[in-house]
């Protein structure tokens, strides 16, 4: 009996043990929620002439930022994906001008700001309205590095956003401006494999030149993701390591390649590949 009763009381301390520490990690996990929920996903209306422009608003809490399109081998790719679309021809992205951001040997292209991404739909019939049903994964960075996911609908309906409008247009490293800078570009695509091609280009106005810095590859369409790039101001030079996302669409249109550049503080856009 007595040893039974020391078998009981031993079960009752693992038992108890058990309980709290699984105690102790939901009070954990409920109080981290919070800090890891805190990305607001918003949109606003622009415009309504000709095309329907909105913006997507991505908040934060300070500290935290987020990942550029393209961010690096050490980021994670931010993807839109549409659950549902009503009355629309097309819709494009503009991404702003991102930092290089993250510690030694771990850096990523992002935001370290409240991230306001401009939006263009044109609509199959103009006489009828919009509705695009998104969803939106990201990547919020602090201490830890952590993804969310967002649903986001969309219309031409409700009052125009005047603020953010306003906001928008006196952003610095909002790519405000085409330029003719790359009119001069050399463009050279290698096949690595069947997945992986490098492109490179070269502008002897990008060399030593003192208004031009940190000129990045930008690429639009889904089939293709930039992987890893290196600009050498030395001998204006750019190189960017293309990797194939969908496997159904391996063709590279060069049309679709433009060079993102600071001129001076300002960031424009390039044109990359010019034909």
């Amino acid at each position: 009996m007595h040893k039974l009763n020391k078998v009981t009381n031993s079960r009752k301390k693992i038992l108890l043990r058990i309980l709290f520490a699984v105690t102790v990690l939901f009070v954990n996990l409920t109080l981290l929620k919070p800090s890891f929920s805190q990305a607001n996903v918003e949109y606003y209306n622009l415009s309504r002439d000709g095309s329907t422009r909105v913006a997507i608003s991505i908040t934060f809490p300070e500290g935290w930022s987020t990942y550029w399109k393209f961010p690096g081998p050490n980021g994670f790719i931010p993807k839109i994906r549409v659950l549902t679309e009503k009355n629309v021809d097309s819709f494009s992205i503009s991404w702003p001008y991102p930092k290089k951001l993250g510690p030694k040997n771990f850096t990523y292209l992002g935001y370290d700001d409240d991230l306001l991404l401009p939006i263009e739909l044109k609509k199959l019939d103009e006489q009828k309205k919009i509705y695009l049903h998104l969803d939106i994964s990201f990547g919020i960075c602090k201490s830890v590095c952590v993804v969310q996911n967002k649903t986001l609908e969309i219309s031409d309906e409700g009052d125009l956003n005047y603020l953010v409008l306003d906001k928008l247009l006196k952003s610095k490293n909002r790519i405000t401006m085409t330029t003719n800078f790359g009119s001069s570009n050399r463009c050279i695509i290698k096949k690595k494999t069947d997945k992986e091609y490098q492109i490179t280009f070269e502008n002897h106005f990008m060399r030593n030149n003192e208004l031009v810095s940190s000129v990045l590859v930008d690429y639009e369409g889904s089939s293709w993701i930039i992987e890893t790039q290196s600009f050498y101001p030395e001998i204006g030079r750019v190189e960017a390591l293309l990797k194939l996302e969908n496997i159904s669409r391996n063709d590279i249109n060069i049309d679709n390649f433009s060079l993102l550049y600071l001129d001076g503080k300002i960031a424009k856009r390039t044109i990359g590949c010019p034909s």
